[in-house]
């Protein structure tokens, strides 16, 4: 009899005893490398002095040779070192071996020039700012002189300067400026966007438009651009303001002499002509052509002394004589801009003080400077007179016919 077993698997429900933990080691500590030590940099500030070039100040400030060599031919596809001039300032920073990391060269808030290290090469660049322009007025009445009563309302010097310049060809503002004479100016006054920080003012920009009234007329003229980037001054009627000569040609404090047929010479004490007019001025005042042309003579006159012969268009030729010295470079044969600097006063040849002697011949003839008015430039040209006419009454309307004091910082 066969015998019948049944096996009965039973699941044993006691918890089961977790084997014993583990010990797991704890991982070595990584020996940490010493902190490097600080980069070393060694910045060298300074000021270019008058006279002074950036190899010279560099090498006063004990730079190597070699560096300067090296910043001078970095920066020469934006700088040339040839036009640094006094009051440029620069910030170099080098490694301790010396190397060229940042150099700096700032010539005005405007520009500023940069060579930064990029690995083996060192790259040039120059600052280019955000500039923002807005309008301000500057109005008033002279007491003593033109300069004093702008300064008086805080406008900058070149704020006079310019806007002598634009009436140049009708007043003399060395001689016929008298108390009582009333003017006004719009003008730009720049800002530089800081990032972060807004607007800051650095310097008067263009005058958009001017007057000027006196006893014997009013001046008024508008600045416009008859094509982009060439512009001039236009009175209201579309003429220009400017014309082929100046009515001086330098700041003078009194005229000497004038234009005469029979004057006692002060030194050789006899009659004869003197056809030009002697502007007394201080020794070494700038003088200019009056009128654009080219250099025909350059040298020693006799009795002139030191004497310069600018020859014009329409038979004209000026002479400006007993100069102290010449502008630098100047030379026979070179072209020269209406107020570019020919020389400086002086009392060279036949003279008793520093003054100068200035003669306008036309057509091999002399004639009064006083008395000479010269044509006018090129009026505002048919196809852009209606632009002309609306910019004209906007900018006119800002001026403000009334001559009133305008705090200069002060937008519209």
């Amino acid at each position: 009899m066969a015998l019948a077993v049944t096996l009965v698997l039973t699941a044993d429900r006691r918890p089961a005893t977790p084997p014993p933990a583990l010990a797991v080691p704890e991982p070595p500590v990584a020996e940490q490398p010493p902190p490097a030590p600080p980069r070393v940099e060694i910045a060298t500030e300074a000021e270019l002095g008058r006279g002074e070039t950036l190899v010279g100040s560099l090498s006063r400030n004990g730079v190597d040779g070699y560096v300067a060599h090296l910043i001078d031919t970095g920066m020469a596809p934006v700088f040339n070192f040839r036009y640094a001039r006094p009051g440029d300032r620069y910030r170099l920073v080098q490694n301790e071996a010396g190397e060229i990391l940042r150099f700096d060269y700032t010539r005005s808030e405007l520009e500023r020039y940069v060579l930064v290290r990029d690995g083996d090469a060192l790259l040039p660049s120059r600052y280019e700012p955000d500039l923002v322009n807005q309008r301000a007025r500057l109005a008033g009445v002279v007491d003593h002189s033109l300069y004093d009563a702008m300064e008086g309302l805080g406008g900058e010097p070149e704020l006079a300067h310019d806007f002598s310049d634009i009436f140049a060809w009708d007043v003399d503002f060395s001689r016929n400026v008298q108390p009582g004479d009333e003017f006004a100016m719009l003008y730009e006054r720049v800002h530089v966007q800081d990032p972060g920080e807004g607007l800051r003012y650095v310097h008067p920009g263009r005058i958009l438009a001017a007057r000027y009234n006196n006893a014997q007329a009013d001046y008024t003229a508008v600045y416009f651009e008859t094509d982009e980037g060439r512009g001039g001054y236009y009175r209201p009627d579309g003429s220009s303001v400017q014309r082929q000569f100046l009515r001086a040609p330098l700041n003078y404090r009194r005229i000497s002499s004038g234009y005469s047929l029979a004057r006692m010479h002060p030194i050789l004490k006899v009659r004869r002509p003197h056809q030009g007019i002697d502007y007394a001025a201080d020794y070494g005042t700038p003088v200019w052509s009056v009128a654009g042309g080219v250099i025909t003579y350059k040298g020693w006159s006799g009795g002139y002394g030191r004497m310069v012969k600018v020859r014009h268009n329409n038979g004209y030729e000026t002479q400006y004589a007993h100069l102290s010295r010449y502008a630098k470079s100047l030379r026979v044969g070179q072209r020269v801009d209406q107020k570019q600097v020919l020389g400086f006063v002086g009392s060279t040849g036949l003279s008793t003080g520093p003054h100068l002697d200035f003669r306008i011949r036309h057509h091999g003839r002399y004639v009064n400077p006083r008395s000479l008015r010269t044509p006018a430039g090129d009026p505002i040209p048919a196809h852009a007179e209606p632009l002309f006419e609306a910019h004209r009454d906007e900018l006119l309307q800002a001026l403000d016919p009334e001559p009133m004091a305008v705090v200069t910082n002060e937008a519209l």
